[in-house]
Order: C-alpha cells, then sequence, then structure tokens
C-alpha cells in the first residue's frame, strides 16, 4: 500500500484559472513558446498569441454584449485551435464555459442551451445549421452565435470570434475578479444515460487543484525543452474537449501541445 509520503504535498494557489495560467511568475518558457499546434493545419498559437487572442475575445464579449460575471457562454464544436482562446476569453470577462457534444441533435443541444442559460454559443461553420436551429428554439439570437476554426461565414452573417472584439476603443475593459471557491469555471453536461443531461458544476478551484496535480504527475517527465528536436515535448490532444477529460487537458499548463481534432 502506498504511503503518504509517496504522493508530493500541493499547495493549491488561491486564484483563478486565468491568474493561474496567464498572471503565475514561476513560468519557466519564454513568451514565444509553441503550446498549441494544429497537426492538420500546421496552424499554431504561441503562449503570447493565445493570452492576447483571449484578451481580445474577452474585452470583445464585455464591448458588445455586456458580458457579466457568470454568464454561460456554450461551445458547439469538434476539436479546434481555437478553443483554448475561446474559454480563457470567455473566463477573462468572468464567464462561464458550457461545452456541448457536437454530435447532439438541435433538439439535444436546445436543452443544454437553456438548462444552462447561455447568453452566446460558439460553433464551427459545419456545424451552424444544427446551432442556428437549437439556438432559436432557445430564445438565442443568430446575432450571438459565434464562429471559430477556419471556415467563415460565405454571407458574412456570422462572425468569426476573432472579430468580437471592442472596436471602438472608447472603454477601457479590464479582467473580471473571481472568488475561485464561489464562481464556476465550467458546467459540463453529463451523458444523460439515466435521464436527462445534468449539469455539473465546477468552479475555478476544481479546475487549479486539478491542474495542479497533472503538473506533479508529469513532474520531470515534460519540458519545453525536451523532445526529439528540443522544441518541446508534446502531448497528443485526442479527447473530446466538450468531456471533463478534455476541459482538464486544455487546461493543464502548457508546454507543447497538439491538437488531434
Amino acid at each position: 500500500m502506498p504511503t503518504d509520503s509517496t504522493y508530493p504535498l500541493l499547495d493549491i494557489p488561491k486564484t483563478d484559472v486565468w491568474g493561474l495560467l496567464f498572471e503565475r511568475k514561476d513560468r519557466a518558457f519564454p513568451d514565444d513558446k509553441v503550446i498549441y499546434l494544429d497537426p492538420y493545419t500546421s496552424r499554431s498559437y504561441t503562449f503570447s498569441e493565445t493570452k492576447s487572442a483571449a484578451i481580445a475575445f474577452g474585452t470583445g464579449l464585455k464591448a458588445t454584449w455586456d458580458w457579466q460575471r457568470g454568464d454561460v457562454l456554450a461551445l458547439y464544436t469538434p476539436n479546434c485551435i481555437d478553443t483554448p482562446a475561446v474559454m480563457w476569453g470567455c473566463h477573462w470577462a468572468g464567464g462561464i464555459v458550457s461545452p456541448a457534444n457536437p454530435a447532439y441533435t438541435a433538439d439535444e443541444l436546445a436543452f443544454q442551451l437553456k438548462d444552462s442559460g447561455a447568453k452566446a454559443i460558439v460553433t464551427q461553420w459545419a456545424q451552424i445549421a444544427t446551432a442556428r436551429q437549437a439556438a432559436a428554439q432557445a430564445g438565442i439570437p443568430e446575432s450571438r452565435i459565434i464562429l471559430m476554426g477556419d471556415a467563415r461565414d460565405p454571407d458574412t452573417r456570422v462572425k468569426h470570434f476573432s472579430s468580437i472584439r471592442n472596436t471602438s476603443g472608447a472603454t477601457r475593459y479590464r479582467r473580471t475578479r473571481l472568488d475561485p471557491e464561489e464562481d464556476l469555471a465550467f458546467l459540463v453536461y453529463s451523458s444523460g444515460t439515466t435521464g436527462h443531461p445534468k449539469g455539473v458544476m465546477l468552479c475555478h478551484r476544481n479546475i487549479v487543484a486539478n491542474t495542479m496535480q497533472v503538473t506533479a504527475g508529469e513532474a520531470g517527465n515534460l519540458s519545453w525543452e525536451g523532445g526529439p528536436d528540443g522544441q518541446g515535448d508534446s502531448i497528443l490532444a485526442f479527447l473530446p474537449f466538450f468531456h471533463i477529460y478534455g476541459v482538464y487537458e486544455v487546461a493543464a499548463c502548457p508546454t507543447h501541445r497538439r491538437d488531434g481534432r
């Protein structure tokens, strides 16, 4: 049987997810380190690019829709390299991310949108028809459907997440401060095998604690200067990001990560 000394003692910082990922002082790798890479398109995000894209999106949520602490943003999308920037942007603005299975029908998605109280939905162009139907059923206007990924709306009716920004620049927005133990980071839904899917409430401290556990578990195994080319060890992200394990996979402190879609 393992003893208590087998496991490292972890000091869980009193911070939200954004603070852990983007404001910590002990990050070893530089701002220009690539932390997300799409193996199909070779599109990538450095640490700095991820942070900048997230802040731009979060600022846009506040400027465009007066986004408030606790507002819910639904994600209805297969794995996408833009997912981290969208998630962290929602958290920067004080919102809650509620990922949904991209295989949902319009009725199934509408249930989650209504049950979670989603204010907007992010999807990809391939899922736009179902997203529109579900949003209409849930009372979400089409103007609050947002795209991410490489494909755009040829009619430019549905905005890309990179276009949701503070275009006027007249007002300076600040990051919403959150209570890690009380404010939710994710509202993830169960599979619904024994009835309707149920929302699982995960606060920021839940995610921070699990991220610290992953970091401790991988200590000595991953390095931002590792790998055969010295460009960093890689983690293949094959889990669906709408699933809770996929959420943790995206959230874990990054070194060099591949999005397997």
